[in-house]
C-alpha cells in the first residue's frame, strides 16, 4: 500500500501540466526552454510507502498472502544477466605461446601445449526482497507471520507524513560556476542550477522507537541470492552441455563445480538521509590548469548515498551484513536443520536442471559484517559527476576542483591544527552515521542541497567527504571516527560471532575520504 501526499508544482511547470492533461488536441510534449524550467519552483511530489514489502517469486498463479510468507522455497523469481561477445584468442592463449591449443589437434603442422580453458559466467539473481527486519534472522531473506492481518515483514511507514520521500524540481541559488568571475548575486542566472531531485526521508538525529513514527524505515532487510555459472562460448543458450566446461580447452567435464552460489542478507540497515540530484551542469571551464570545457552545459548528477546499520558494541544480528556460500545437504551438516543438496550445475534458472526451489544455506557460515555504516558522498551542484561523450565513448567523471576559493572552500575542511590561509572559511566536512552536514531543519541530519550557497551561516558545514564504519566505532573530536582497537571489538567476522571456529577480525574505519577527481570511459566504441 502506498500513500501519496502532494504539494502543488508552480509557474510555468503547472500550467504545462494542466494544459497537456486537458487538451484533446496535444499529439506531443512541448519542448521546454532552459529559461523556462530556471523559473520553476515547486516542492514536488512527496510519496510515502505504508505496509509495503515484495520479494522476487516464480511464476505461477496468485498467492494467498499467507503463502508468499511461509514458503521461501518458490523464491525463485530472478533477473539474468548474459555475457555478450566472443572471447578474443589473447584471452584464451593462457600458456601466452601465441596458439590456442587443446593439446590433441595439431595447429601449423606441430600439437603445441594445451591451454585451460576460459569462459564467462551467467548470472542469476534469485529472491531479491526488501522488508522490514522483523526477527534478526541472518539466515532468512523475508521474515513470516502475521499480526492482525498484516504480515510482520512489512515496513509499517517508511518515512511520515513530515518526512516522506520526495521527488520535486528546485533551483538552487549562487552556485559557484567553473570561471574566473564569482557569483554577483541570488539574481545571477550564471550561478543557478535547476535540478530534478530524489530524497528519501531525511536521516532524524533522535531515532523513533514506534513504527507509526517511522521507526521500520531504520530497521530494512535486504535479501537475495545468487548463482554464477560459466558458460562454454562453443554451446549454443539450452545446450546440455553449455556449462559442463572443461579444465582444458576444446573439453567438456559433467559435474564439473563452474559455479558459485552466493546468499547475501542485510539486517538493520536504513538509507534515509540518501539523495539523487539530476541537472545540466554550469559553464565558465576552460582547457587550461587542469580543467575542461567538457565540464560546461552536460548532464550533471550528484548525491549522497547513505547505508546505516547504527553503532554499537555488541555482535548482534539485528544489525549485519552476512555473505554465505555453504548449503546445506545431506545430513544436515554445518548447523542445518532442514534442506538438501543441489546439484553442483542445479539452478531454478537452467532449464533442464531439475531443480524448482531456492537452496539453504547454513546459518553460521561465511562473512558476518556488523554495524555496516556506509555514507557515499557523489560530486555536488558545484563539482558534479558528469555523464558524457566525445561522440565516440562515453566517460563518467567526478569534476576536478578548480583553484576557486568560492569552489574550493565548499568542498575542503579545516582539520585541527592546521593554521594556513586563516582568512578563508571551510565548509565541508564527512558525512558518517553520527552526522552529515549542518541541516536547515531542527531535527535531522543533512537533507537535500540548499537553496542559497552565498552567505552561508558560521558554523555551517557541508557534507563532502565519505567514510565508512565496521563495528564498534564512536565520534571522536571535530566529527572524527574512531575504531574500537581492544581484543572484544567487534566488526568482520569469518563465521557467525560465537560460533564454532568463527574469527573475529575487529572493527575499522575509513574516514573523511574526498573525491578530489575520478573519471571512467569506455574505449574502442
Amino acid at each position: 500500500m502506498t500513500t501519496l501526499h502532494t504539494v502543488s508544482f508552480q509557474k510555468k511547470f503547472l500550467v504545462s501540466l494542466i494544459g497537456l492533461c486537458i487538451s484533446q488536441s496535444v499529439f506531443a510534449l512541448q519542448e521546454l526552454s532552459d529559461q523556462g524550467l530556471s523559473e520553476t519552483t515547486g516542492e514536488g511530489i512527496a510519496l510515502l510507502p505504508t505496509n509495503s514489502f515484495f520479494v522476487f517469486r516464480e511464476a505461477g498463479p496468485n498467492e494467498t498472502l499467507n503463502t508468499i510468507l511461509s514458503d521461501r522455497s518458490k523464491d525463485t523469481g530472478y533477473i539474468h544477466y548474459l555475457p555478450i561477445g566472443g572471447l578474443t584468442s589473447t584471452v584464451q592463449d593462457t600458456n601466452k605461446d601465441g596458439y590456442v591449443s587443446d593439446g590433441v589437434t595439431a595447429i601449423n603442422g606441430s600439437v603445441r601445449p594445451v591451454d585451460h580453458a576460459v569462459g564467462k559466467a551467467d548470472l542469476y539473481l534469485y529472491g531479491l526482497a526488501l522488508s522490514k527486519n522483523a526477527n534478526n534472522d541472518s539466515n532468512s531473506r523475508l521474515d513470516g507471520g502475521m499480526t492482525n492481518g498484516t504480515a510482520n515483514a512489512a515496513i509499517t511507514t517508511w518515512g511520515t507524513a513530515a518526512n516522506p520521500w520526495i521527488f520535486k524540481t528546485t533551483t538552487a541559488k549562487n552556485v559557484p560556476n567553473f570561471s574566473n568571475t564569482n557569483c554577483s548575486g541570488a539574481s545571477d542566472g550564471a550561478c543557478q542550477v535547476t535540478y530534478l531531485n530524489l530524497e528519501a526521508p531525511l536521516y532524524e538525529t533522535t531515532l523513533p522507537t514506534l513504527a507509526a513514527n517511522g521507526a521500520d524505515a531504520y530497521n530494512l532487510k535486504l535479501a537475495l541470492w545468487a548463482d554464477a555459472f560459466v558458460r562454454d562460448q562453443s554451446k549454443a543458450e539450452g545446450d546440455a552441455n553449455q556449462f559442463n566446461l572443461g579444465e582444458n580447452f576444446g573439453q567438456n567435464t559433467t559435474g564439473r563445480a563452474n559455479r558459485l552460489r552466493l546468499q547475501g542478507v542485510w539486517n538493520g540497515f536504513s538509507v534515509n538521509g540518501s539523495n539523487l540530484q539530476v541537472f545540466q551542469t554550469l559553464n565558465g571551464a576552460t582547457n587550461t590548469n587542469g580543467m575542461s570545457s567538457f565540464y560546461n552545459n552536460t548532464l550533471g548528477l550528484s548525491g549522497i548515498l547513505r547505508f546505516n546499520s547504527g553503532t554499537g558494541t555488541t555482535a548482534s544480528d539485528a544489525h549485519v551484513l552476512r555473505l554465505s556460500t555453504r548449503e546445506c545437504g545431506s545430513g544436515n551438516p554445518n548447523g542445518c536443520t532442514t534442506g538438501t543438496p543441489q546439484g553442483l550445475l542445479a539452478s531454478p534458472g537452467v532449464s533442464g536442471s531439475g531443480v524448482t526451489t531456492a537452496p539453504n544455506f547454513s546459518p553460521d557460515e561465511g562473512l558476518f559484517i556488523y554495524n555496516l555504516n556506509t555514507n557515499l558522498v557523489l560530486g555536488s551542484l558545484y563539482q558534479p559527476l558528469i555523464l558524457g561523450s566525445d561522440g565516440k565513448n562515453f566517460s563518467l567523471e567526478i569534476a576536478r576542483i578548480p583553484n576557486k576559493p568560492e569552489i574550493y572552500s565548499k568542498i575542503y575542511t579545516r582539520y585541527a591544527g592546521d593554521t594556513g590561509d586563516a582568512n578563508v572559511t571551510y565548509y565541508g566536512s564527512t558525512c558518517n552515521v553520527y552526522t552529515c552536514g549542518t541541516s536547515t531543519l531542527a531535527g535531522f541530519q543533512g537533507g537535500s542541497p540548499r537553496n542559497d550557497y552565498g552567505g552561508l551561516a558560521a558554523g555551517t558545514t557541508l557534507p563532502t567527504h565519505s567514510s565508512i564504519s565496521i563495528g564498534s566505532v564512536t565520534q571522536g573530536p571535530n566529527n572524527l571516527l574512531m575504531a574500537d582497537k581492544s581484543a572484544s571489538a567487534v566488526g568482520i567476522s569469518f563465521g557467525k560471532a560465537g560460533s564454532t571456529g568463527a574469527t573475529n577480525m575487529g572493527s575499522a574505519v575509513i574516514d573523511g575520504l574526498l573525491i578530489q577527481h575520478m573519471k571512467i570511459t569506455t574505449a574502442g566504441l
